[in-house]
């Protein structure tokens, strides 16, 4: 791994969803995505998100504050999304704003849906898209766990 990518493996770890989902919506309109590829991305997503929890619970700093990094943009873009959906009325939304907010989440929106569709007969976007951070969250926690009780009986 080149120097320049050990040095920043976790600011990419935590951009990548942003990245990611920004060139997945760029992508859509462009390429015949069939169900099985955006399942694929999807599930893919989960496990490097997993994958990324654990390389956050390996920081050399105080379990609290690692796991609070690799949640930062996260909770902003989480943050910006109540805001511009919920907080605001569409008039005063801005486009930019919005949109930039739901990219972060967007590899889960389809896990998101499907849970949204087992308790509900109707699609409400907004809590689509608040189910999807959450599962965003719950993945990235459960790698985290995963890699800190791991890493407690591996030192025992």
């Amino acid at each position: 791994m080149s120097i320049y990518m050990k040095k920043n493996k976790h600011l990419l770890i935590v951009l990548a969803p942003l990245i990611i989902g920004w060139l997945f919506n760029m992508l859509i309109f462009y390429l015949p995505f069939s169900g099985v590829l955006i399942w694929t991305l999807n599930l893919g997503f989960v496990l490097f998100w997993f994958w990324g929890g654990r390389q956050f619970a390996q920081l050399s700093m105080k379990k609290v504050y690692s796991y609070l990094l690799g949640n930062t943009l996260w909770l902003i873009s989480f943050l910006l999304y109540v805001w511009q959906f919920i907080v605001l009325d569409e008039a005063s939304r801005s486009i930019a704003l919005a949109g930039l907010s739901q990219y972060y989440m967007l590899l889960t929106i389809i896990i998101g849906t499907q849970i949204h569709m087992m308790y509900s007969g109707d699609i409400n976007s907004t809590e689509i898209v608040i189910i999807s951070y959450m599962v965003m969250l719950l993945v990235f926690t459960m790698g985290f766990i995963y890699q800190s009780v791991r890493g407690k009986k591996k030192s025992s």
